[in-house]
């Protein structure tokens, strides 16, 4: 089901429950308005009812009309927030699962911006359906009393007035495109902002983190720009709105004058038809004033539409082709990896970093992997992770694979507390294997340490991936910001580890290793 599909049931289902609560409220409106129609009477010495009476009727209906609001009130909310939740909801489940490619474009990325974007647009927007259905409702109930008090002044209403009011209202769609882009906008911005303070972290020149500063300035600018231009264009349209209501009020009392002339229309006519439009004219008149919430709403839908189709076909290659899909299958536990034919591009690339790649790697001894920089190493190991997909391939390989890349970061360490502490209470042994490697390692202050360093994180990576369930672990330059006496120690001390756990490593590195530790692995060059 798609989201457009759910959110079209799911609005129907909350109409559903809120349509009962808002004809109630409806039916109190009518009520008072039955009681204005008797207290002209009562005034009018027309009938015995005492006042006191009346007024106790009237606190009873005005009370009803509040519990009924109040149920209309719960109802939307819920409605709403719940809706809100599943939306962002639905977000993270859809970010978790998109293809890789859709993150090597600067485009990929200002897709995800808007569409979270869009998802608190959509949040702070979507209670306008149920107003509208209000207004329509109070419609529905009053139109028939007020042809009924006076039907010309009812038709002067809606031939005259409300035509132009629906005018307004289509100017009000238009800005449709300008809520996207806005939205839009706002996205590349945050994520302009994103890249601007890793570097202003980690890049200390002064021209380069002026320009980036003086780019934002830019986008604030643009921002300002659009956001006021579109802000006006709406307050303009509303306050036009409110001015066609006085010069609507001005025609309906010369009207009304008219019709009293000529005997049309008496004093208590006139009353009882302004309190039905006053008690109709409050929820249409919103459902008027929140049209660019309703277009806001609109467009915040059609941005998560597209983020929703993003990877679902196959992006055509540079020549205009479609790869052909990877054919993979999990290898038995006792297996390595085996790939043939791999091909694998990069979206937007000019050549293949794999075309036509043959690969048999067994189990029986860890991997070391060497070559130049540029070969692919890095990315084959992203493609065993599932980080990358092959372009084309037959593959036989682990899926559950614990990988540490070189440009390292790290979930939150509560979660690797949680996980040794599992391994603590179900597997002693094991356990016994962590703590060895945790002393060897120096981690045990680590573990709660704020701002660590690159070294650091290489070494909580590599207990990570120790006490991780996955037998298969790849690491890409794991010592890479370790000092060069601690990496050759440390290796050991995790191959040592990871042989008595049964967990299988391939490792890309670069560092040069005594002959001792390199004859453990079995060495594959790119």
């Amino acid at each position: 089901m798609t989201l457009k599909i759910w959110l079209k049931k799911s609005l129907k289902g909350g109409v559903a429950r809120f349509l009962p609560v808002a004809l109630l409220a409806s039916a109190a409106d009518a009520g008072v308005l039955w009681g204005v129609r008797s207290f002209i009477e009562i005034i009018g010495g027309k009938t015995d009812v005492p006042l006191l009476a009346w007024l106790a009727g009237m606190i009873v209906l005005a009370l009803l009309r509040l519990f009924f609001l109040f149920g209309k009130s719960k109802i939307s909310e819920n409605w709403l927030y719940g809706v809100s939740s599943r939306v962002q909801a639905f977000f993270l489940h859809r970010l978790r699962n998109l293809p890789p490619n859709v993150f090597h474009s600067p485009k990929g990325e200002r897709e995800v911006e808007s569409a979270y974007e869009a998802t608190v647009v959509l949040q702070n927007n979507g209670g306008v359906f149920f107003q509208a259905v209000q207004a329509i409702l109070q419609l529905v109930v009053f139109l028939p009393v007020l042809f009924y008090i006076s039907w010309p002044l009812t038709l002067f209403l809606f031939v005259v007035i409300v035509p132009f009011v629906a005018l307004l209202q289509r100017k009000l769609h238009r800005l449709g495109p300008a809520e996207e882009s806005l939205m839009r906008l706002r996205s590349d911005f945050r994520g302009d902002l994103t890249l601007a303070r890793r570097l202003f972290r980690q890049w200390s020149g002064r021209d380069e983190r002026s320009g980036i500063s003086d780019g934002l300035l830019k986008s604030v600018r643009r921002l300002r720009d659009e956001g006021a231009s579109a802000a006006i264009k709406k307050s303009q349209l509303s306050l036009w709105a409110e001015t066609v209501s006085v010069v609507a009020m001005v025609f309906v009392l010369a009207f009304c004058a008219l019709l009293m002339g000529r005997g049309y229309m008496d004093a208590s006519g006139l009353v009882l038809f302004a309190s039905a439009v006053l008690l109709c004219y409050k929820p249409v008149k919103e459902c008027a004033r929140v049209m660019p919430q309703f277009r806001a709403a609109m467009s915040a839908l059609n941005v998560l539409e597209t983020f929703e189709s993003l990877g679902v076909v196959d992006a055509p290659s540079v020549d205009g082709a479609s790869h052909a899909r990877a054919s993979i299958s999990e290898g038995p536990a006792g297996e390595g990896v085996v790939v043939r034919d791999g091909r694998f591009r990069y979206e937007g690339a000019d050549q293949d970093v794999f075309g036509g790649l043959d690969i048999r790697w067994s189990r029986e001894r860890p991997v070391l992997v060497r070559g130049r920089n540029g070969v692919g190493k890095s990315t084959f190991l992203r493609l065993l992770a599932g980080l990358e997909r092959w372009n084309s391939a037959e593959v036989s390989a682990p899926r559950d694979v614990f990988f540490v890349a070189q440009d390292l970061e790290l979930p939150p360490r509560w979660m690797l507390l949680q996980l040794i502490d599992r391994v603590k209470a179900n597997e002693p042994e094991k356990m016994a294997t962590l703590e060895k490697f945790m002393m060897t390692a120096g981690l045990a202050p680590l573990l709660e340490k704020q701002g660590l360093s690159g070294g650091e994180r290489a070494r909580v990576a590599l207990l990570w991936a120790l006490a991780s369930e996955a037998l298969t672990v790849l690491l890409d330059e794991p010592f890479a910001s370790v000092s060069l006496g601690d990496r050759e120690p440390l290796l050991v001390a995790y191959l040592d580890a990871a042989k008595k756990m049964g967990k299988w490593t391939i490792i890309v590195s670069h560092d040069v290793l005594s002959a001792e530790v390199e004859c453990i692995f079995k060495t594959e060059c790119f």
